[in-house]
């Protein structure tokens, strides 16, 4: 089992994730390279074999009205395959994460188009850079726009019509207010594509009332032979908000907490389907700290859970 963490490096302050300039100043996929390699000595220094890359990697890649950041993949051809050669020696899973508005449903064709077109981008880092059949590029079926099952019917029609290439980068997640896993399960029938289990959503939006250990089973099935599942765990946030000091509010149960709490990883990891492994992305605030902690948490209370993470 390996764990990892999303794009911000904790344990290391200063290191950067991607070349984040504005477009004046000229960032360039070929800085954010350098960045991810650091990053990825940094993921060997710690034993961290999952990781997932900022979706502004490559600046400004897709935008329509910048047309001079279209080539930044075919610029960096040599350093994409240094990077990608790096990230499989040392044992590191990779994959991105769709932004929020990346939308195949959507009624607004311009985001539509936009949206594939980032789809695309992402895949085509994956495949410059060498990355096997588990790296994937997440995402989510999107809004309802005022009636869900017309727009889940536009993201299979769409997702069907995507080049082959980009499909196969494809994994879909389930939310936690609008598509649950059974109109994920549903959608990844019609696409073949795998579905990335999100353990907080789960929790939160569940209509159909799908037990945990058929929720699994059924996930498992979407992945193909030789390929781990990839999961999303995380705890809720418990503390009181107070980012509008003196006001406060409770917490609401869809925010990530800061760490994993280990008991309820440890249930979760004892419901995976016998014989079956996943790799596991922890979606906490404290990101590299967080698997860092769960590791010697899980080496405390669950031994044998413990002696399975890499």
């Amino acid at each position: 089992m390996r764990l990892g963490f999303a794009v911000s490096v904790l344990g290391r302050p200063r290191q950067k994730s991607h070349d984040g300039r504005r477009w004046p100043n000229q960032p360039h996929l070929s800085v954010s390279l350098l960045y991810l390699r650091d990053i990825l000595e940094y993921l060997r220094e710690q034993r961290i074999h999952m990781y997932r890359m900022s979706p502004q990697l490559a600046p400004y890649l897709a935008h329509p009205d910048l047309p001079q950041f279209h080539t930044q993949i075919d610029e960096c051809a040599a350093e994409l395959e240094f990077v990608g050669r790096l990230a499989a020696s040392y044992g590191v899973r990779l994959s991105f994460h769709a932004t929020p508005y990346t939308a195949l449903s959507a009624a607004d064709p311009r985001l539509v188009d936009k949206s594939v077109a980032d789809l695309a981008g992402w895949a085509r880092i994956l495949d410059q850079l060498g990355a096997g059949p588990e790296a994937v590029v997440v995402l989510h079926l999107g809004g309802a726009y005022g009636d869900a099952p017309a727009s889940k019917g536009r993201f299979v029609e769409r997702c069907l019509a995507l080049p082959a290439a980009v499909r196969r980068r494809l994994a879909l997640e389930n939310d936690d207010s609008t598509y649950g896993l059974a109109d994920v399960l549903d959608v990844a029938n019609q696409t073949g594509l795998p579905v990335v289990f999100d353990y907080l959503h789960f929790m939160n939006y569940n209509p159909e009332g799908i037990g945990l250990a058929e929720a699994l089973a059924s996930v498992w099935r979407t992945w193909p032979a030789g390929v781990h599942p990839k999961l999303h765990v995380s705890s809720p946030r418990t503390e009181w908000r107070s980012e509008r000091a003196p006001a406060v509010a409770p917490p609401q149960w869809t925010e990530h907490a800061d760490f994993v709490n280990p008991f309820e990883f440890i249930a979760l990891a004892r419901a995976f389907p016998a014989g079956r492994e996943a790799d596991v992305m922890l979606e906490s605030k404290a990101k590299d700290l967080a698997v860092l902690r769960l590791r010697a948490d899980l080496k405390r209370y669950a031994p044998e859970l413990g002696k399975r993470v890499e």
